[in-house]
């Protein structure tokens, strides 16, 4: 009979348009169908007439009322289906936008498509499982995509129906491609098969490319070996590094080793891309609110947030959801709202939204507490980045629980990122602990702590905070003893910045080196910071010197090459070691900001007078051959420091540089003043820089404008900020 159809023939109550696809034992045909008023799709399977078949068709004679009753969004339904002339038809809507493999030959789908047609195919997976539905043929053939993008699942059931010689390749091209090693030898098929033919559907979806590209069999190879998946990212880097693992663990060889579900392979996808699940965008038509009501009612019923009874899954929660949503706040009474923020946190689906559906604080952190309790990585994280940032303290008993959660997930995380996050969770929920002790650590725990607290990493330096936190004697002793010398100051010093002080055992030798430790970070953080601010200094020191050389020369030609390239060389050299003591006074400053304010100020001052000092001694050593004398050159770089070092407390960039310039200004201007008018002796003082002495004050006040603008607004163009170091 499939011999015989052709675009017009009347079949039943539909009429043949055309032959729109093609593979292994049966063609599909698009065709009109008169009663529903709609364009169909109807799949022709030619069958033999052997014992095997006619057992198979008992098997289909059976489940034919549950084929016809399947809903869901993502699943093609069923409109009819029969047998006629050894021919089996199965009769669905027509979908306009072809299989995921014909879109595929177009090229790959984007990171975002390839995510939700995950959920999509996961989500009518799961459905079919709830209804005791194995569909053993999923591939990229048997996936449709209509107008819109939105993923339709095929073909299910068929392989109950197919002879078993046919088993492994009944439908679509390549199918054995797909197929689990337990389907190959004939053995018996379960939902987890279905999970591993998802598995090498993801790979296909998120590579645009088959395993090996088609060429070699995964399932088959599995049977004489260990062979795995290969790297997906080989193909497409853009994808994360666990991604492999993932699809390695759906497809393995041990079918217990199998995510149970489409909803755990979701959690999964969810964990490795580190997103939050936007709501699943389905078709209206194909969605009744009723369901969504008699799942609620279901679920609602059961509900324990502490056991997890009544929790429907991901693809039920979804479904609920996508009614629920729209319901006004007077339509969902308030053990509805913690439902559903519950859930959405549970499966990462509209947490956002439903948030901001439970208003009271409290009961936000109780369905916070109860998920953490969990001890589920993915949903611990999801539920910390939704945290409020104010929330009631927590008892000692919630904060055990949440120690116990978080660090025992910390301990077990894939990746260091993770872990972090975890441990700065117990920082971000637990009060901190007021005295040393160990009133919130087991013995085992203070333990795991301690060794995550001397990993040389940002893991390590996180759990040494958490330690602070906590104030666990135990686990600073843990570090004392355990960590080596290079490590071990570092590690004390992240616990006192937490904890504000180390406890009373620790040896005086040992805080000495952690004050060190202190000293050496608050000084080298931000090394790219710190070196722009030196270079401003330099560069407005450099010019403001070079400057005053050059318009002092006494040589009668103004461009004169010997006094440029003079004026450049000397300029450069003093305003290295002058801009040397600009930085320190700022840094002194600047860096240690939590200290206090007059000690920080007179410590900047003298240091940076003394660097600034020997810059000008040197310049008049090495460049004029005559040692200065006198107080006036080391009172003004006092002067000028003091002006660096006041600056710094100012918040605004333009008055800092106005402050600095003025009292560069004023202190190169009364320095010249005294040496002219107050010494008995001209030569007796050295001012801090010479003019001539027929010069006129309004010559001298324009040449030291220019140098003390250059020094004030570059060498306070960049503030160097104290972060948490």
């Amino acid at each position: 009979m499939i011999s015989e159809l052709r675009p017009g023939l009347q079949f039943h109550q539909y009429q043949l348009l055309e032959q729109v696809g093609v593979g292994g034992q049966g063609i599909v045909w698009s065709a009109e169908d008169f009663q529903r008023n709609d364009i169909v799709a109807i799949k022709f399977n030619e069958i033999a007439g052997s014992e095997e078949q006619q057992a198979d068709d008992e098997m289909f004679a059976r489940q034919l009322g549950k084929l016809l009753t399947v809903h869901h969004p993502n699943i093609l339904p069923i409109y009819d289906c029969g047998l006629e002339n050894n021919v089996r038809y199965l009769v669905s809507p027509y979908i306009t936008g072809g299989s995921i493999y014909e879109r595929l030959k177009k090229g790959p789908l984007s990171l975002d498509d390839s995510l939700r047609l995950s959920v999509e195919i996961a989500s009518a997976l799961d459905h079919l499982h709830g209804l005791g539905i194995i569909h053993r043929d999923i591939t990229s053939s048997n996936v449709l995509l209509n107008s819109k993008g939105h993923a339709y699942l095929a073909d299910f059931g068929l392989a109950r129906i197919i002879s078993n010689t046919t088993l492994p390749m009944h439908t679509g091209r390549g199918t054995a491609l797909y197929s689990p090693p337990e389907q190959h030898k004939r053995l018996e098929i379960t939902r987890k098969s279905d999970i591993y033919s998802f598995g090498i559907l993801l790979f296909e979806l998120f590579t645009g490319k088959l395993p090996w590209d088609g060429e070699t069999v995964l399932g088959i190879q599995q049977l004489y070996s260990n062979t795995e998946l290969p790297d997906p990212a080989e193909l497409n880097e853009s994808l994360p590094p666990l991604m492999k693992d993932v699809l390695r663990r759906i497809t393995s060889q041990d079918p217990s080793l199998r995510p149970s579900s489409g909803a755990e392979v979701l959690k999964m996808l969810y964990y490795i891309f580190n997103i939050k699940s936007e709501p699943m965008l389905v078709d209206g038509s194909m969605t009744r609110a009723r369901d969504a009501d008699d799942l609620f009612r279901q679920s609602i019923d059961e509900w324990n947030m502490e056991d997890g009874r009544g929790e429907p899954g991901l693809t039920k929660f979804a479904l609920i959801n996508h009614d629920y949503k729209t319901r006004s706040e007077k339509e969902l009474h308030r053990r509805a709202a913690k439902f559903m923020l519950f859930h959405s946190l549970l499966y990462g689906h509209n947490e956002d939204f439903w948030q901001t559906r439970v208003t009271d604080p409290d009961e936000r952190l109780a369905i916070s507490l109860a998920l953490i309790e969990r001890r589920e990585e993915a949903v611990a994280l999801r539920v910390l980045d939704h945290l409020d940032q104010e929330h009631r303290p927590l008892s000692e008993d919630e904060s055990k629980a949440v120690v116990i959660s978080l660090l025992g997930l910390a301990d077990r995380a894939i990746g260091q990122s993770v872990s972090r996050r975890l441990l700065a969770g117990v920082q971000a929920l637990v009060p901190p602990v007021q005295t040393w002790g160990d009133s919130l650590l087991t013995p085992g725990l203070s333990s795991l702590l301690g060794e995550m607290s001397i990993e040389d990493s940002d893991v390590g330096d996180q759990a040494a905070r958490v330690a602070g936190h906590l104030r666990s004697a135990s686990v600073v002793d843990h570090i004392v003893r355990q960590v080596d010398a290079d490590r071990l100051a570092s590690t004390l010093l992240e616990v006192q910045k937490t904890a504000g002080q180390l406890p009373s055992f620790v040896p005086r030798d040992i805080r000495l080196k952690v004050f060190a430790e202190w000293i050496m970070r608050r000084v080298m953080t931000q090394p790219a910071q710190l070196f722009g601010a030196y270079m401003m200094a330099l560069a407005g020191s450099a010019l403001g010197i070079g400057f005053q050389i050059y318009l002092t020369y006494r040589l009668p030609e103004f461009m004169d090459i010997a006094r440029i390239s003079t004026s450049l060389e000397q300029g450069l050299i003093i305003g290295t070691i002058f801009s040397m003591g600009i930085l320190i006074t700022k840094v002194i400053v600047e860096r240690f900001s939590a200290a206090r304010v007059l000690p920080r100020i007179f410590l900047g001052t003298v240091t940076g007078a003394l660097g600034m000092s020997m810059a000008l001694f040197a310049f008049h050593v090495l460049f004029l051959n005559t040692p200065p004398r006198g107080i006036m050159i080391p009172l003004g770089c006092v002067m000028i420091a003091l002006s660096y070092a006041l600056s710094g407390l100012m918040r605004s960039r333009i008055a800092r540089m106005a402050f600095t310039a003025g009292a560069i200004l004023l202190t190169i201007n009364a320095a010249w003043w005294l040496h002219v008018s107050l010494a008995g002796d001209v030569t007796e003082w050295t001012p801090f820089f010479r003019y001539d002495y027929s010069w006129s004050w309004q010559q001298v006040l324009f040449t030291s404008s220019i140098v003390a603008a250059w020094m004030g607004i570059l060498g306070n163009s960049i503030k160097l900020q104290a972060d948490d170091a």
